[in-house]
C-alpha cells in the first residue's frame, strides 16, 4: 500500500524512503500515458491503475463549513470510497459504511467540533448548500500517522473544487525500491509502508538526497546518544537513595556475615546480586506498567495527541528492551557506591549499633569541583561552537560533560553537609538534628541529595531552555495590523468592488459603524497566481514590475541584484528591498485609502502627516540600522514591464528582460519600522492610496480588508458573530498580538516533578526513619510525644530536599544555558527577515525556580510530618 501526489512535477521527482525528510528534482519527468491535464485525481485514477497495475484509489480533500450554535465552522472533508477495501487509514466507530453521494461519516475530531453523530446535517461547499445524512462515526489518521483534522468521510466529492491529494495503491505485493524509483521518473513522490521498513542503502541513493537523508539520521542518532547518556544518569541518581539505605539497614546482617568470615568480595557480591534481582524485577515491571498505559492513553485521542503518540497502537521491542537494560544498570551502577563502602566496614561499631560516615575526602571534593566546573564550561562551549557553526556533531563531547557537570556536583555534596552541619547551631532545634544527621550520615543522605539534585536540575533545564525559546519567538513576532484590528481574507486572493461593498453591509449589519478599508497592492498582472484551478503558465509571459531604487542603485537591479542583501550596506547589496521583486520580510508595496492612511499615522503620534499624504506622498518605514531610501525627502520609484520564461533556470538578465522602464521621484515620510510600528503599516514597508498609485501608473489589487471599531478593539465573540453571517470564502483574523502557550506547559512540567521529586524525598525519609527506629524507641521512652517525631520527620525531609533542590537549580542552569545556544543563537530580524548570529536569549524563571526550590520541600516536610501515626515500641530495641 503506498500513496503519492496527485498532480506529477514537471520534473524527475528525487527523495530518500521518506520523502518528507526533503526532496528534489532534475531532468524532466517523462509523461503518464492517458493524463488528464488539468484533471482530478479522480479524472486520473484509471491513468494510475494502468501505470502501476494494481487498483489507485483516490483520495480527496474538500474545504466547507457549517453553522451551529451561532458560529461558523471552518471544516474539512476526506473524500475516500472505503467500499474500495482501504483498511487502516480509517476505522468505523459506529453505523455503516457510506455508500451514495450525500452520505457521510463524522470523525472523533468531527464530534469534538460539536458535528451530530446522527441525522442531517446542512454544509456549504464554495457557492452550493448540501445537505448531507451522518451515517456513522469513525476516527481517521493523517498522512503521518496521527489523528486527522479532517472533519467528514465522504465517497465522493461534493463539489469541483476537490483538492488533490493523491491515491492509495492496492495490491497484493508491496511497493519496493525499484518500483519507487521507476514511478520518480514520472514526477511522483511516492510514500512505500515496505520502503519505509527497509529503505535502502545510501549508496543507492542521489548525493544530494542521500545528505538530507544522513542529516536526519545523524540528528537522530545525536539524540539517541544525549537522551540515553541522561537516562542513565539521572535514573542511578534516582534510585540511588533506595540502595543506599537498603545497604544501609543490613549494616548488621552483613557485619554478622563479616565477622564469620565472608570476605568483603562477598558482601560486595550479596548487595549487587540483589540490586541486580530488584532491579530486573523493578525494570521489567516498569516496562510492562509503561506498555499498558501507552496502551491506555492512545485509546483516547486528545490524550495521545498531547503526549505525542500517533499512528496505530505498536510496541517497539528494541526500544522497550533497550531501556529495560538501561533501568537494569541504573540499578548495578547505584549499588556500586554502597557496595564499595563495605571495604571499610567497621564490624564492631555496627554490632554495637553505632555507624557514622568516615570523614569526607578533600580530594573528592576538589576532584568534584574541578570536574563540576570543566564539565560545565565544555557543554556551554560545545553549545556554542555548534550554534555558531551550524553543525550537529560534538554529541560524545556533549554527552561526557553533562554526566562530568552532575557528577561532579554530587561529589561536592558531602563536604557540603559538613558544612552546614558545623554552622546550624542558630537553626532551631529539628533542623540543627536533621542538618548533623544528614552530615554524619552521609552514606544515606547524599544518594537522597542526589535525586533530588538531578530531578530540580532537569527541570531547571527545561525551564530556561523553553522561556529562552519563547522570548526568542516573542521578540521575532510580527504583528500583521494594529492590535485589535480585524483582517479580512477572500478564497479567491483578489477582492472585487462589489465583493468589498458585500462584505461591508454584512459586517455592518452585524455590528452598525464599522470602518472596513480596503487593502492592496500591485498587481503584476500574474492573475493566475490567485485562481487555486488555474495551471500555471508554461511560455514566456509579460508581468508588470514596480520597485523602490534605493540611492545608489539603478532601476535594473531592484529587479535583480546579482549581490545578496548584506545588512548595513547601501551599494551593491540593498538594491532589491521594496517592490514587487523585493526581498525579505514586508518588502511589498501596500495600498490602502488615505482616511486609513491618516488613522494609522495617528496611532504612530503622526497625525500632521496625513495631509502631505492626501497630497501624494507616500510613507516609506525604515528599519533600524538600514539606509534611508530617500533622498532629499523624496524616494524614487522604477515601474517597467518584465517578460518572465517559466522554463528558465536562471534569474532574469534585466537588461533583456525589462521593456518601457520608467523612473518617478515621489514625496515621502520616513518612519521608524520596527516591531511596534509594523502593524500600523500593514505589515508592509510601503504605504500608498489608491490615487498616488493610480496617478504614477501603477496597477493596483484589492487582496484583502481591514476592520476596525471606532468603539475600541473588536472583541473575538464580535469577530465570530462576523464571521457567522459571511461568506464561507470569507476568512477573518483579528490581531491579538503575541499569544503564548508555555504557561499551562510549565504548569504540566512543575507538577510532574513536584510529584517525582515528593515520591523522592519521602520515600528517602521514610528508609530514614525506619533505620532510626531505635532511635526513635528511645526517644518515645524518654517521655518524647508523636508531636516531636513529626518535628525530626519534616525537618528531615526538609533539609534533605531544600539542600537538593538549591543544588539542582544550580546545577541545572548550565545546561539550560547550554540549550539555549542551539535554540536561540541563532535568530532573523523580524523586519527585515535577515538571518542572525548573536548571542543566545537567556531567561531564567527565577521566581518559579524559587517558588519550587521552597514550596516542595514545605509540602514534603507537611506530608512526612503527617505520616507520623503509631508510637514505636519502647521496650523492645534491636542494635
Amino acid at each position: 500500500m503506498s500513496r503519492w501526489s496527485s498532480t506529477p512535477q514537471p520534473q524527475h521527482a528525487l527523495h530518500p524512503a521518506d520523502p518528507s525528510i526533503g526532496n528534489s528534482s532534475r531532468g524532466e519527468a517523462t509523461p503518464i500515458p492517458g493524463w488528464v491535464e488539468g484533471g482530478s485525481v479522480f479524472d486520473n485514477a484509471d491513468a494510475m491503475s494502468r501505470l502501476t497495475g494494481a487498483r489507485a484509489v483516490p483520495v480527496g480533500e474538500e474545504s466547507l463549513t457549517t453553522r451551529r450554535d451561532g458560529r461558523r465552522l471552518d471544516l474539512q472533508s476526506l473524500t475516500l470510497d472505503l467500499r474500495a477495501g482501504v483498511t487502516d487509514k480509517v476505522t468505523l466507530l459506529g453505523g455503516r459504511i457510506p455508500e451514495r453521494a450525500g452520505e457521510v461519516l463524522v470523525t472523533t475530531t468531527g464530534t469534538e467540533r460539536g458535528l451530530p453523530d446522527s441525522g442531517t446535517l446542512d454544509l456549504r461547499v464554495g457557492e452550493k448548500d448540501v445537505t448531507v445524512t451522518v451515517v456513522g462515526t469513525a476516527k481517521v489518521l493523517s498522512e503521518f500517522g496521527g489523528r486527522s483534522w479532517n472533519h467528514l468521510v465522504t465517497p465522493l466529492p461534493f463539489g469541483d473544487g476537490v483538492m488533490g491529494s493523491g491515491w492509495i495503491l492496492l495490491d497484493d505485493d508491496p511497493v519496493d525500491w525499484d518500483e519507487v524509483t521507476a514511478l520518480n521518473t514520472y514526477g511522483l513522490m511516492v510514500w512505500s509502508a515496505q520502503v519505509l521498513r527497509d529503505p535502502p542503502p545510501a549508496s543507492a541513493l542521489d548525493p544530494e538526497i542521500a545528505s538530507m537523508s544522513d542529516f536526519d539520521r545523524d540528528r537522530m542518532g545525536t539524540f539517541l546518544a544525549i537522551g540515553g547518556a541522561l537516562l542513565l544518569v539521572v535514573t542511578t541518581l534516582l534510585v540511588g537513595p533506595a540502595f543506599a539505605v537498603s545497604a544501609a539497614r543490613q549494616r548488621r546482617a552483613l557485619a554478622l556475615s563479616a565477622s564469620n568470615g565472608a570476605t568483603t568480595g562477598q558482601l560486595r557480591h550479596t548487595v549487587l546480586a540483589q540490586a541486580l534481582v530488584l532491579g530486573s524485577l523493578a525494570a521489567a515491571i516498569g516496562a510492562v506498567l509503561g506498555v499498558g498505559a501507552a496502551w491506555g492513553l492512545a485509546q483516547h485521542d486528545r490524550l495521545a495527541e498531547t503526549f505525542g503518540m500517533s499512528g496505530p497502537f505498536e510496541i517497539p521491542v528494541l526500544g522497550v528492551v533497550a531501556t529495560t537494560l538501561v533501568a537494569m544498570v541504573s540499578a548495578v551502577i547505584a549499588a556500586l557506591l554502597p557496595a564499595r563502602r563495605l571495604g571499610r566496614l567497621d564490624i564492631i561499631g555496627v554490632m554495637k549499633g553505632q555507624s557514622v560516615s568516615p570523614r569526607p575526602s578533600i580530594a573528592v571534593f576538589v576532584v568534584g569541583a574541578v570536574m563540576a566546573g570543566l564539565g560545565g564550561f565544555v557543554l556551554i562551549w560545545l553549545a556554542r561552537s555548534q550554534a555558531a557553526s551550524g553543525t550537529d556533531g560534538g554529541q560524545v563531547g556533549t554527552v561526557v560533560a553533562a554526566i562530568a557537570l552532575v557528577v561532579g556536583a554530587v561529589m561536592l555534596a558531602p563536604m557540603i553537609l559538613v558544612g552546614l552541619a558545623r554552622v546550624s547551631s542558630r537553626l532551631p532545634v529539628s533542623l540543627r538534628m536533621a542538618t548533623r544527621d544528614a552530615g554524619r550520615q552521609r552514606a544515606r543522605s547524599v544518594p537522597a541529595i542526589a535525586a533530588i539534585l538531578a530531578g530540580v536540575a532537569v527541570l531547571t533545564m527545561v525551564l530556561i531552555a523553553s522561556g529562552s525559546d519563547e522570548e526568542q519567538s516573542r521578540r521575532e513576532y510580527t504583528a500583521q495590523n494594529l492590535e485589535g484590528d480585524t483582517t479580512v481574507h477572500h478564497e479567491s486572493g483578489v477582492i472585487d468592488a462589489d465583493t468589498v461593498a458585500s462584505i461591508t453591509d454584512g459586517f455592518r449589519s452585524v455590528r452598525p459603524g464599522l470602518v472596513v478599508a480596503p487593502v492592496g497592492e500591485v498587481d503584476t498582472g500574474e492573475s493566475w497566481m490567485y485562481t487555486a484551478e488555474a495551471t500555471p503558465p508554461t511560455k514566456p509571459y509579460d508581468t508588470t514590475t514596480v520597485n523602490v531604487v534605493p540611492p545608489g542603485c539603478t532601476p535594473e537591479s531592484t529587479v535583480y541584484d546579482a549581490t545578496p542583501p548584506t545588512r548595513g550596506e547601501m551599494r551593491p547589496a540593498s538594491c532589491q528591498v521594496l517592490g514587487t521583486n523585493g526581498m525579505g520580510n514586508g518588502g511589498q508595496i501596500t495600498v490602502t485609502t488615505a482616511d486609513e492612511i491618516g488613522r494609522r499615522l495617528a496611532s504612530l503620534g503622526r497625525e500632521e502627516d496625513a495631509a502631505a499624504v492626501r497630497s501624494g506622498a507616500v510613507i516609506v518605514g525604515r528599519p533600524e540600522g538600514e539606509p534611508s531610501l530617500l533622498t532629499r525627502g523624496r524616494v524614487t520609484v522604477m515601474s517597467a514591464t518584465l517578460r518572465v520564461d517559466p522554463r528558465a533556470t536562471e534569474e532574469p538578465d534585466p537588461s533583456t528582460a525589462l521593456s518601457k522602464v520608467r523612473t518617478v521621484k515621489v514625496p515621502a515620510i520616513e518612519v521608524p519600522l520596527d516591531r511596534s510600528t509594523i502593524g500600523a503599516l500593514l505589515g508592509a514597508r510601503m504605504l500608498t492610496t489608491p490615487e498616488t498609485a493610480s496617478s504614477h501608473g501603477w496597477p493596483t489589487r484589492t487582496t484583502r480588508l481591514t476592520v476596525h471599531d471606532p468603539a475600541g478593539p473588536m472583541s473575538q465573540d464580535l469577530t465570530d458573530r462576523l464571521g457567522f453571517g459571511s461568506d464561507d470564502a470569507v476568512y477573518l483574523y483579528t490581531e491579538r498580538g503575541f499569544q503564548s502557550d508555555v504557561g499551562r506547559i510549565v504548569l504540566v512540567l512543575v507538577g510532574l516533578f513536584v510529584l517525582l521529586l515528593l515520591v523522592i524525598t519521602l520515600t528517602s525519609t521514610a528508609l530514614t526513619l525506619a533505620e532510626q527506629e531505635s532511635d526513635q524507641a528511645t526517644l518515645a521512652a524518654l517521655g518524647s510525644g508523636r508531636g516531636t517525631r513529626r518535628v525530626m520527620a519534616a525537618a528531615q525531609a526538609f533539609t534533605l530536599c531544600i539542600i537538593g533542590a538549591v543544588l539542582g537549580v544550580a546545577v541545572g542552569i548550565v545546561p539550560g544555558i547550554a540549550l539555549a545556544y542551539p535554540l536561540t543563537a541563532q535568530s532573523w530580524d523580524a523586519i527585515t527577515g535577515e538571518q542572525l548570529q548573536s548571542d543566545p536569549i537567556l531567561v531564567f524563571p527565577w521566581l518559579v525556580l524559587l517558588g519550587f526550590a521552597v514550596a516542595v520541600p514545605a509540602v514534603a516536610a507537611g506530608l512526612a510530618a503527617a505520616g507520623i501515626r503509631k508510637a514505636p515500641d519502647a521496650t523492645h530495641r534491636t542494635a
